[in-house]
């Protein structure tokens, strides 16, 4: 196996350890008790890092052109103006 090969194969168990991560955060705020609206922005804000995070990890074999580091910046300032 090539470092390549070793390095795609870091990548895919970071990627499902990244979806096992959001699984298991979602399940913990649909335990919580929320109003709906804050309910779905936590959902989303959780789905976004997920999608990042995956974004990144392409982005460092050379799978994925379009990550933008401060993506997550821009959602959490997004975030923090609704809730203003």
């Amino acid at each position: 196996m090539t470092n390549y090969e070793k390095k795609e194969e870091k990548v895919m168990e970071k990627i499902i350890a990244t979806i096992e991560k959001l699984d298991r955060d979602l399940d913990m705020i649909d335990e919580q008790k929320s109003d709906n609206k804050k309910h779905h922005f936590k959902k989303w804000l959780e789905e976004k890092k997920a999608l990042h995070e995956i974004k990144r990890l392409l982005n460092e074999i050379s799978k994925y052109d379009k990550y933008d580091e401060k993506e997550m910046e821009k959602a959490e300032k997004f975030i923090g103006e609704l809730e203003e």
